[in-house]
This record gives C-alpha cells, structure tokens and sequence, in this order.
C-alpha cells in the first residue's frame, strides 16, 4: 500500500468520526440499514405460565427495581430446586425454616428423615443444593450445609420418640463395607425389622469418612456418634474382617447382601520410578495416618493431582511437619475437581500448586527423591469436557522432594470370589436405579459401584439398596418417615430483595491449624444461624396468586426474574419493541400476562438455552418503511 492512500485512509476515518459526533444517534442493522429511533423505552413483553407459577414471590424478591406486585392467598408445599438437587431429597427448605424460628431440634429431625449422618454432612457434604439456590438472583446461596451441621449440634434427641422398629421378618441381610452407603443401608434396613450384619475389612467402621477424611475436617468422635446410633437400632458391625467369598456368606444363611466396599486402592501413576521408597498413593497415605500409622514426609513434599484427596493429603503433609509441600496439576484451577472452599483453605496453609504440569520420571538419589515433570498446554475437550493436556516439547524439568504422593484416583478392590461383573475402573456392574448386580441376591452402590463420590451420593445409594432389598425380601421398600410435624405457614411470607449475604464461620488461625488436627471451621452462634435461616426465600411454599402486576414504567428488563423464577413460570415475548410512548405508570396485571401453552404464540428463549431448539431465532424487528432514506 502506498503512503498516499495510506494518509488519505487515515484522514478519511477521522472526517466520518467527526461527523457522527455531532450527529444523533441512530439505531443500525447489519450491513446498513437505519432508523431513527422514538423516545420510547424499548424492552419486551412479559409472559406468565399461571399452571406453573407457585406464587413464591421469587421473581419479585430478584427484581432491582421492584416493580413486581405479588399478593397471594392459601398455601401449599412444592419440592424446591435446592431439595431436587440434594442427592437425598433432605426437606432443606423446611429445617432451615425451623433454625429460623429457634428450632434446631426439630430442624435435625427433619434432616434425620431422610439421612443418618446429619453431623457427618454437615461438615463434609459437597452441598450441591446451594448451586441451585434461588438467593443466589439477590446475592448469595444460603450456607445449607452450615445449618444443618448447627442443627446437629443442638440434637436434644426429640427426633427418637417417632423412629420405628419393624417386628423382626427372619430375614437377615450381610453388608460388605461399612462407610456411609453400607451404615445407611443397614439403618434403614435394620429398621425395617431385618438381621443386618456389616463387615468392615477396617479396625474401626466408618470406611472413607473414617480413613479419607482428616479429623480436621471431620472429628473421629463425631463419627463415632452417628455410628453407635446405627448400631442402637440393632444393627452388628463385624470390623477387622475381609469378605473373599460371597458364596461363604450365603452359606452362613443370608438371603441377600449390599456390596459396599468403597474405593479405598490408590491408582498408579504409570511412570519409571513409581514403586521407590518414599512414593506413596494418596489413599494409603490418608488411612495409615488417620489410624495412628502416620509416615515421615520430610521437608519437601510433592502431590500429584488436583481433586479433594490430593487436597487432603497436601494439608496432612503440613501437620506432619513438612515446610514445603507442592501440588503438582496437569491443567488449570478452573478444571481443578476439588471443591472451591478447600482449594482456598490449602492455598491459605501454605500449600503450593503448580499448574499445567505433568510428573514423566521419577529416580533416587542421595536419599532424596527426582521427580521430572513436563509442563502442559490444554488442548481439545476429552470425554469429562475438560480440555485435555498435552505435553509441551522441550519443557522437562526436575525437582528434589523428600516424598512424593499420587492422588490421581482410587479404584474398588473386588475380590474375584464375589463373581459379579465389573466395569471401567474396576466398578461394579449394577442396575442405576435398584443397585441389582448380575448375580441374584447381590446388590451394589457407592464408590464401589460408580467409583470414588462424595458421602451424600453414598448416603443416597444405601438408602435405594435398603429400598430395594425390602422389596426383595418381602417388604414394600416403604424407609420414608415423618419424625417431626411439619408446619405449613398459614400466611404469606414477608420477603426483602435487599442484598443480604451470607454468614461465614469463623475458622482456626492459620500457624493454630497446620500444628495439630483440630477441627479448622467452628461452629455457627445460635445469632448467626437464625440470620442465615432468614435469608431463606421459602421456594417450597406455594400460593394462589391473586394478584400479580409489574410496573413497566419503570422496569428495566434486565431479565432477573426470568432467571430467577424456579418453576419457568415467567418468560419474556418473543416481541422486542413495546409500541408503547408514555411508559410511566403502565401496569399490566396477570390477566394480561396469562399466557396458555397451547397458544401459537412461541416463548422468549431467554435465559433458558434448552428452548433454543424449539424457537425461532429472535432478531431486532424494523420495518422497511420506516428506514430512513
């Protein structure tokens, strides 16, 4: 290109900048149509699904502006998207209420109905309820997980006089594994009047919360506690006993068995060097130290993976008196599977993490350990959507550490004397919805069966392995129970769409923690706990509605409410402009908003992707008349 157009060029964009400077503005489609623009506030068209609207009130306690009008009359009870969401179904709106109210005792109960580890989950639960909690359209989710351990520490027992214990039905049931999807199985179970035994291969019950969660997260006595309640309503805990043969057990005289082994065998990382002292699987690792075994790390150690477990074993290394412990990741925070809170936790004890990094070697030398790794880029998306790492040529490098641990994943051991199939990974073959194996009578779940979970998914499991197996031996799989009265409000619920955020424990200082085992977060005040209930926008509530009118005037359509309604009862028209000059004051009421799903009139797919497939695509509407010449 010559200088002289380039200047010209030059010039020429400055000349039209200048000139739309002083022009008014006008709205533009693509390539070049204009049309100058009314005065008029241009938005979109509500549409509100009365079938599916519970009167909630959520859509006006997300709006900014507030400008939904909501009066409501009766009430009733709906699932709410935190409860669906709860591998368990735990009532959470209904025991946060109660912690509101001062009522932690009866909050336990609630959460007793549905789980007997409300003290366990209460500390350690991956709680995917506050990811779909609607508080999260004002501010932030209510600390779910915080309050239910609040109310487990305020038990008073009241939950005990409405449990009920079947007559015995000489039937008696054999449970291979005592962590929390074998315990809960055998509680419900034993409950409905069957002989359960558990074999727990362990000297003590409890399986993975007992040897794969460090007493800082999760005190060993309260663990004990929770388990000698199980062990109150009948049920027989056989520890230090391995079962090889399932065979053998139905020779004792069992009529059917729940294989619960968990997933306690730590997978290798596949690299020269692997077997040398000082090497150690991360689940080995966690067990020899929470049983009173624990190994010398030294002063630098090294943690291979990115998950919980690698998180774990990282902070244990601090309190067994490593200065330097690193955690070495193949990608980056954001493909991290560890959870948020924990990985922040670490990061503040001092622990190191090291992204995009992969270990290739590892040798011995002058009593140390050589570990060479290969920095890492990400690639395409894998199988788990994550963006697969690959290696980066000539980047290979070497670190000294005293000990290195591989957290990589854990895998079931299963005896060839079950004879049940397995899968991937070593898994148990099993029906996803009864936990039926292959082999009649034998029944599966938890991460014996999908692999390494959390202690929810486990709790989750036993309780279908109890349902089924009832079924199985004569029952009807009824483990459900009301162990509290659950109150209705007979008036509808005040609400604020004031920012409001939640309550955070207070936790150990950092040079206390990384000294000792101690539980590092405490316990919520009793102020504490009932303003967190507070924040509770009751989903679960359902009400007629009698009213319902926004004040277009002075909406903004920013679409919260849309996002925020949790039954997709509100929607936005698929009309863009509203042909409408004086906007103040203009209120439409619900008769004008009452939309029928067998009118022809198509939905907005705002804010809900999974209607994309089904609508037309929504542009900006202009009319050819109106463009200006």
């Amino acid at each position: 290109m010559k200088l002289d157009r380039y200047g010209k060029g030059i010039a020429k964009g400055m000349a039209v900048t200048i000139k739309h400077l002083v022009r008014r503005p006008v709205t533009v489609q693509y390539p070049e149509e204009r049309l100058n623009t009314s005065r008029r506030i241009r938005g979109n068209d509500f549409i509100w699904l009365q079938e599916q609207c519970s009167g909630c009130e959520t859509c006006a306690k997300s709006c900014p502006q507030g400008v939904i009008d909501m009066e409501t009359s009766g009430t009733g009870v709906v699932q709410a998207p935190c409860s669906s969401t709860c591998p368990s179904h735990i009532n959470i709106p209904l025991y946060v209420r109660l912690i509101a109210e001062g009522k932690p005792a009866e909050a336990v109960a609630v959460i007793r109905e549905k789980i007997p580890f409300p003290s366990v989950c209460g500390r350690v639960c991956f709680h995917p309820c506050e990811t779909k909690c609607q508080r999260t359209q004002i501010d932030s989710p209510i600390s779910i997980r915080v309050l239910k351990r609040f109310a487990a520490e305020h038990d008073t027992g009241l939950w005990r006089s409405r449990v009920k214990i079947a007559p015995a039905t000489g039937k008696s049931v054999a449970i291979v594994g005592g962590g929390p999807a074998g315990l809960t199985a055998a509680y419900y179970l034993a409950r409905l009047g069957h002989t359960v035994t558990v074999f727990e291969a362990l000297p003590e019950a409890g399986g993975m919360m007992r040897v794969g969660i460090p007493d800082y997260r999760l005190p060993k006595d309260i663990l004990r506690k929770e388990i000698a309640e199980i062990e109150a309503v009948g049920v027989q805990i056989k520890t230090n006993t391995y079962i090889e043969s399932l065979d053998e057990l139905f020779n004792q005289g069992f009529h059917a068995i729940f294989l619960a082994i968990g997933a306690h065998e730590g997978m290798k990382l596949g690299i020269e060097g692997e077997n040398l002292p000082g090497v150690i699987d991360s689940a080995s690792f966690l067990k020899e130290s929470a049983l009173g075994n624990p190994m010398k790390v030294g002063r630098r150690v090294a943690v291979i993976g990115g998950g919980n477990v690698a998180i774990d074993a990282a902070r244990v290394s601090l309190r067994l008196g490593a200065q330097e412990v690193t955690m070495l990741y193949r990608r980056t925070r954001a493909e991290m599977p560890a959870n948020p809170e924990e990985i922040t936790a670490a990061l503040e004890e001092g622990v190191k993490i090291e992204f995009l990094i992969a270990p290739i070697k590892i040798t011995g030398k002058d009593n140390e350990l050589l570990l060479e790794c290969v920095r890492m880029k990400l690639g395409e998306p894998d199988e788990s959507g994550r963006r697969r790492p690959e290696q980066i040529k000539g980047s290979e490098f070497t670190t000294a550490y005293d000990t290195i641990i591989a957290a990589i994943g854990q895998r079931p051991r299963v005896p060839a004397g079950f004879g049940v199939k397995t899968g991937r990974g070593g898994n148990i073959l099993a029906d996803e919805t009864t936990l039926l194996t292959d082999r009649p009578g034998v029944w599966a779940g938890g991460d014996g069966q999908t692999g390494p979970a959390s202690v929810i998914e486990a709790i989750a499991a036993g309780r279908q392995a109890a349902i089924s197996i009832d079924k199985y031996l004569g029952g009807k799989g009824e483990i459900d129970e009301i162990l509290v009265d659950h109150p209705i409000p007979e008036h509808p619920l005040s609400f604020t769409n004031k920012a409001n955020h939640r309550v955070h424990p207070e936790e150990l200082p950092v040079q206390e923690r990384i000294k000792s085992f101690a539980e590092v977060e405490q316990s919520l005040t009793l102020k504490q706990a009932t303003h967190e209930a507070s924040r509770c926008l009751k989903c679960d509530m359902a009400y007629s509605v009698e009213k319902l009118e926004i004040d277009l005037g002075y909406c903004i359509f920013c679409g919260l409410c849309v996002e925020a309604c949790p039954r997709d009862a509100l929607f936005f028209s698929t009309q863009y402009e509203k042909a409408q000059y004086a906007r103040k004051g203009l209120i439409v009421n619900k008769e004008h908003l009452s939309y029928s799903k067998e009118s022809s009139e198509p939905m907005s797919a705002f804010c809900r992707p999974y209607l994309d497939k089904e609508l037309p695509i929504q542009t900006l509407l202009l009319k050819k008349d109106k463009l200006k010449k």
